[in-house]
């Protein structure tokens, strides 16, 4: 399987969801053969791509809120890399964007293998409201026409969105996998006993999007500090421009005026802020996959508080390594953050399980494994 002319394309909605999720996979693949490219939004100006041996093709920046027309943009591109390049495999991240592909690709008449990575359902899918079941209904005929192609498979981050795709008849069972998550670079974010300094800090981790439960973990912590709890609070975030569910900076500012919350912004070594936390806060009711931020606070060796909900509840086995709450509950995220605090022995001992579960469920190398596996089966 080592002929040079076997062609993988990596369909991405932007380049840093490549570099932070997909990068150990393309690297891997690059290495055992593969003729790698990678097509996303700035792609063809990535200097750090080129040098590495990948080729780039831009895709037209995605929009906040995406019209049919800025959608049909995109295919359209989509399909003109794809007819460019004629990939053997083309490997495609988010929902959204497996949409879109997968309706484009209805027009490439060649034989094609594609993989769809479906990392969390987002709004659209998991919404309850008038919306989002509107939407799903226009949508769903589509939905069903992009994913029928019987050399498509798509893998899931959680079990309960395989579940929920199943069951709504939008993928057949026999062509989907399960790989939690993105995986985690173990060396990269190392096992770091808590620090022992006073006070203790408690940080969140996330991208400025409403559903991330950040408003739940303020009032968590305004309720804390009016108990006279003496702990710090730490937001660890920057925006989040082409969610339309996003923070902006001046609401996010009069969110944590009261200081009970410092927001750090956008932090690039997120090794060191999680090694000088003492607990992870991550309230989230957004549709995810597994967030990534779940998967580094466990490979640094803390205890966890998230909410049980899907894609979240995956990186916390209840009592074990960290607490579940539930979703958009400010009093009971405040009472395990005050149990977690007060109990430092139980913390230290969830910690070290924390360590214990990323290393045995999500080490990058098995995600790396599972999915080049995945190419192999379809490259026969």
């Amino acid at each position: 399987m080592h002929d040079m002319n076997k062609k993988l394309l990596y369909i991405v909605n932007h380049m840093e969801c490549f570099w932070t999720r997909r990068y150990p996979i393309a690297h891997q693949a690059l290495k055992n053969g593969w003729d790698v490219s990678v097509c996303a939004s700035g792609a063809d100006q990535d200097k750090r791509l080129h040098d590495l041996g990948f080729r780039g093709y831009a895709l037209p920046e995605p929009k906040r809120k995406l019209s049919a027309f800025s959608m049909l943009q995109i295919m359209i591109e989509m399909l003109r890399v794809v007819r460019k390049e004629k990939p053997d495999i083309v490997h495609v991240m988010t929902l959204k964007y497996a949409f879109m592909a997968g309706l484009a690709l209805l027009l490439y008449r060649h034989n094609i293998r594609i993989v769809h990575t479906i990392a969390g359902l987002g709004y659209l899918f998991s919404g309850e409201g008038f919306k989002p079941k509107f939407l799903r209904f226009l949508i769903s005929p589509f939905m069903i026409l992009a994913f029928k192609n019987k050399r498509t498979v798509i893998t899931f981050q959680n079990p309960d969105d395989q579940k929920l795709m199943i069951a709504r008849g939008f993928v057949d069972e026999g062509r989907t996998h399960l790989i939690k998550g993105s995986g985690i670079d173990l060396n990269e974010f190392a096992y770091k006993p808590e620090p022992t300094k006073q006070p203790l800090l408690v940080v969140m981790p996330t991208r400025l999007i409403h559903e991330k439960g950040i408003e739940v973990f303020v009032k968590a912590a305004q309720i804390l500090k009016s108990k006279g709890i003496n702990a710090e609070f730490q937001i660890a975030g920057g925006g989040a421009p082409y969610n339309p569910r996003e923070i902006l900076r001046e609401e996010m500012e009069f969110m944590v005026a009261d200081g009970a919350v410092e927001w750090l912004g956008k932090v690039s070594d997120m090794p060191g802020l999680l090694a000088r936390s003492n607990l992870v806060v991550y309230p989230s009711y957004y549709g995810e996959g597994i967030p990534k931020v779940l998967l580094e606070a466990a490979s640094i060796g803390r205890a966890i508080i998230t909410t049980d909900h899907p894609g979240c509840r995956e990186a916390v086995k209840p009592n074990e390594n960290g607490l579940l709450v539930p979703i958009k509950n400010v009093q009971a995220t405040a009472e395990a953050i005050e149990t977690l605090l007060n109990d430092e022995k139980l913390r230290h001992s969830m910690g070290r399980d924390s360590r214990k579960i990323a290393e045995k469920e999500f080490d990058v190398r098995l995600v790396v494994q599972k999915t080049l596996d995945i190419y192999a089966a379809l490259y026969v």
